[in-house]
């Protein structure tokens, strides 16, 4: 997807949000969630007691006591689960399957048509890439455009991503690294994303933020 034509479809502003069990959406609207994940407090001392334990071997007496200063610059940080949109119906219907759901026999799928108010907002051009993982430079480049420094990007891809970034950014990765730069809605363009694989393109919104979602008036099934 060319990123002019994204733009003309995010004029309509509307979005598709799939479930696999509709009956809480419709009591009670889109809900508030939390994740956690494991934060690095200081990454820079982190990596270098990384590379201090690499040259190390288990059996040194220093070894355990090197190990714990690791374990002491990690933190939980908390951010809000996203509740994931897609620009065509067909995307999102893929994740309308109630054999997902944890209830399935009594789970009732559907597709809700969604106006979304972005507040602030990160758009990442991941044209081909998989959602599953973005391609580090093309999530760099989003946020940068989006008025984000190279240095306070790296600060935060040094807090939340220090795993092997090789296959790219995990989604989960992209929304704690959007809240912890105060981001409200993360669109990803072009991306590979349907539940069951395929090759359909479409672009991809993360939410942050539940009371910036509300149900259309029309084009619910």
């Amino acid at each position: 997807m060319s990123v002019l034509k994204y733009l003309q479809e995010s004029l309509n502003n509307v979005w598709y949000h799939g479930t696999p069990d509709s009956r809480e959406v419709d009591k009670s609207g889109f809900s508030t969630r939390s994740s956690t994940t494991t934060q690095i407090t200081d990454p820079e001392k982190f990596n270098q007691i990384q590379q201090k334990l690499s040259t190390m071997s288990s059996d040194d007496d220093e070894y355990h006591e090197v190990l714990k200063m690791v374990s002491g610059l990690k933190a939980q940080y908390k951010y809000p689960t996203p509740i994931f949109l897609s620009n065509k119906r067909s995307v999102a219907g893929s994740y309308a399957d109630d054999s997902r759901a944890y209830d399935y026999q009594n789970s009732t799928p559907k597709v809700y048509a969604v106006d979304v108010r972005d507040g602030k907002k990160v758009t990442i051009v991941a044209t081909g890439d998989k959602f599953s993982h973005i391609n580090v430079d093309k999530v760099r480049k989003g946020f940068t455009q989006s008025g984000v420094s190279d240095k306070d990007f790296d600060n935060a891809l040094s807090k939340f991503n220090f795993a092997d970034r090789s296959k790219g950014i995990k989604t989960d990765m992209i929304a704690t690294i959007a809240h912890y730069l105060g981001f409200d809605t993360i669109d990803v363009v072009g991306v590979l994303d349907s539940y069951s694989g395929g090759s359909e393109k479409s672009t991809v919104k993360m939410v942050l933020n539940p009371k910036n979602i509300s149900i259309a008036n029309k084009g619910n099934k």
